[in-house]
């Protein structure tokens, strides 16, 4: 077991990323923050790059949506853990709300469309039983 220096959580060391290190005596150096901190990291720099919000303003979206989709309202578990995807205007670059991984998915199918949207809504409607 090892203790990462994020989390503070003792965690086996399957959870730690193992890189090549000349300077080791066996070639290997075990990191110090487990893989969910690690990737937690690399993705509160990628929305701050891409969406120019800062982890607090993502923290305070799902908070304020009560960690649910925006649209489907489906919940999940915590902001750390579990991750809703910050959904932006492609023309604008606003940020709109966080979005379940398949409501996300489904606007980019629709490109973002409310004319498709409709349509795919009257469809739908119209070939009711």
């Amino acid at each position: 077991p090892r203790v990462c220096t994020t989390c503070e959580k003792q965690k086996d060391i399957s959870q730690f990323k193992v890189e090549k290190d000349k300077r080791a005596h066996n070639g290997l150096a075990v990191r110090t923050k487990c893989r969910s901190c690690d990737e937690l990291r690399k993705y509160k720099r990628f929305i701050q790059k891409t969406y120019d919000i800062s982890w607090e303003d993502y923290e305070r979206m799902f908070d304020a949506q009560n960690g649910c989709c925006a649209i489907c309202r489906s919940k999940v578990s915590s902001a750390r853990t579990s991750r809703l995807f910050v959904d932006h205007c492609h023309d604008t670059l606003v940020v709109r709300g966080l979005l379940c991984s398949s409501c996300n998915n489904g606007l980019g199918l629709f490109k973002d469309s409310p004319t498709l949207l409709k349509s795919a809504l009257k469809y739908l409607e119209s070939s009711k039983d």
